[in-house]
Order: structure tokens, then C-alpha cells, then sequence
């Protein structure tokens, strides 16, 4: 297993610290170099720009700091009852296969979706990230446009060799079966999981089981200085958590998701000793 990180880990939107509002991924390259990460997950609305020379810009800084970009990470909902809306989220959704392609990313991180019924984030938080239907619908139906979306989109990323992977996230996949439902409902070798190792809020170590046999890539939490949503003092326990990945044969990257009140080089670094601990000890 290798150790990298998601961009979000240095500048985690308005919920982190000021000072990482400035950053760019121009910026993160260098750092990620300087920390000793192996590489970079890049989210998709971190980036100034999708047109090329951007996309060849950060190509090229990949190299210049001996990154490998092994995921781009896109924000997606398919659960909408307007077709024309659920048309958008896969045309967005192709957009960024074909930039993952041009950055060499094999994987591509996406969402199940989720209802909007709770507006404000903290309080779905609050809630372990569930929420309920909008009125007049179900979850089948959520489930049902998601494998509809998904398909459309495996086909299109199987001819970019590219994979897409569902992470255990809120609404919809806020539990192990929602993840399988849509997994399973497409069932296409180019649709797997990846796996949110602080996402489950109960029967966290069963429910992660369930899904790592379908696993790409691993976020890897972490909560130095406390949770920002969470009061999480504790990170996820890596050494049962790497052993059950190395049981299922899986060796591929653990992407750190650093998400305490700690300042971010500080909450990385920690990261890193953490895992690199993990994978010694399983």
C-alpha cells in the first residue's frame, strides 16, 4: 500500500483554518512533495480551471514534485427527480473522465447523492448523515437513478480505462447497502467503492468489511485536535482496519482525508506516521 493524500487535506473548503482559503493546487504539489506523500487525490473543485493548459499545467507539476495523481474526486448527485438535472450531474461527470485520462488518473471518486432535505451540512452531521426523502419519493427511486446515471458513466469511463468509485459518503450511501444497492444494480467491472474509513457512524468495522472487497481506494481519516464535525478525539483504529485490506488483497492507496482542528501540515505529517505505523504492524 501507498500513502498520498486528498487535496482537500490542505485546504478543507470554509471549514478549516483561514490561512488554507489561499491555497491552490499550484501550492499543494510542493507541500505534498515536502511531507513525503507519494502522491495526490485532486479534488475537481479545486481546480481553477478544466481547460487544457490548466490540465497540462498540473500534469506537469505532478512530475516536478514526484506526485503521482492517482485519483480525481468529484462532487456528483444523481439523486434529483428532474431528468434534465440528473442529465447535467452525468454530463459533469464525463467531463471529468476524459481530464483524468489527460492527468494519467486512473480512478475517479464519486458520490451516491443524497435528497437536500437537510440544508444545512452541520446538522446532517448531526444526524450521521442521513436524512429523509423528498415528499412523494423513496429511496428505491434514488437508487434506481443512480444505476441508471452509473451505467451511462461506466460505459463511457470503461473506454477511458478509467474506474469510478462510490464512496460510503451521506444521503443515499450514508450505510453499507446503499453502496451495494447502486454497485450491485449496475454491475459493471468499471463501478467499485471507495471506502470512507470514518464515514460510518455504527457497526463502523462490519460495515467497512462489506464494502472492501469491492475497494479502489481508501480515505483514510483522521481527527488530530478533534473532529471539525465530529467531537471524534479517537482516529479510526488503522491497524484492524489495514489488516482486513492486506486479508482481501488489496494494495492500492490509502489517501489520507485529514479532517481535525489542527493546522493541516501538523494533522498530514501526523497522518502519515500514523498509517506508515498501520501497515507495519498488520
Amino acid at each position: 500500500m501507498r500513502i498520498g493524500s486528498s487535496s482537500y487535506s490542505f485546504k478543507r473548503f470554509n471549514y478549516g483554518r483561514p490561512e488554507e482559503l489561499s491555497l491552490t493546487l499550484e501550492d499543494i504539489f510542493p507541500l505534498a512533495h515536502s511531507y513525503g506523500l507519494d502522491g495526490l487525490e485532486l479534488l475537481a473543485v479545486q481546480f481553477d480551471s478544466d481547460s487544457d493548459e490548466y490540465v497540462s499545467k498540473i500534469k506537469q507539476l505532478a512530475v516536478l514534485n514526484s506526485q503521482d495523481i492517482y485519483a480525481l474526486s468529484v462532487h456528483n448527485n444523481f439523486v434529483n427527480p428532474d431528468p434534465e438535472v440528473r442529465r447535467s450531474e452525468v454530463e459533469k461527470v464525463k467531463k471529468w473522465i476524459v481530464i483524468a485520462s489527460k492527468l494519467g488518473a486512473p480512478i475517479i471518486r464519486v458520490f451516491g447523492g443524497r435528497w437536500g432535505t437537510i440544508k444545512d451540512f452541520i446538522e446532517l452531521m448531526a444526524l450521521d448523515g442521513k436524512e429523509p426523502p423528498l415528499e412523494g419519493y423513496s429511496y428505491d427511486q434514488g437508487v434506481e437513478w443512480n444505476i441508471e446515471c452509473f451505467k451511462e458513466c461506466t460505459e463511457f469511463a470503461s473506454q477511458y480505462g478509467i474506474t469510478l468509485a462510490v464512496e460510503n459518503h451521506w444521503g443515499l450511501t450514508y450505510s453499507a447497502k446503499g453502496v451495494l444497492d447502486i454497485i450491485n444494480g449496475v454491475n459493471s467491472k468499471w463501478l467499485k467503492v471507495c471506502l470512507d474509513c470514518g464515514n460510518f457512524r455504527e457497526n463502523t468495522y462490519e460495515q467497512l468489511a462489506s464494502l472492501i472487497p469491492h475497494t479502489v481506494l481508501v480515505h483514510a481519516k483522521t481527527y488530530w485536535g478533534g473532529g471539525i464535525f465530529y467531537d471524534f478525539n479517537l482516529n479510526p483504529d488503522y491497524v484492524k482496519i489495514v489488516r482486513m485490506l492486506k486479508d482481501a488483497g488489496y494494495n492500492g492507496y490509502l489517501s489520507i482525508e485529514f479532517e481535525g482542528k489542527s493546522p493541516s501540515e501538523e494533522g498530514i505529517l501526523a497522518s502519515i506516521q500514523l498509517l506508515n505505523q498501520a501497515i507495519k504492524l498488520s
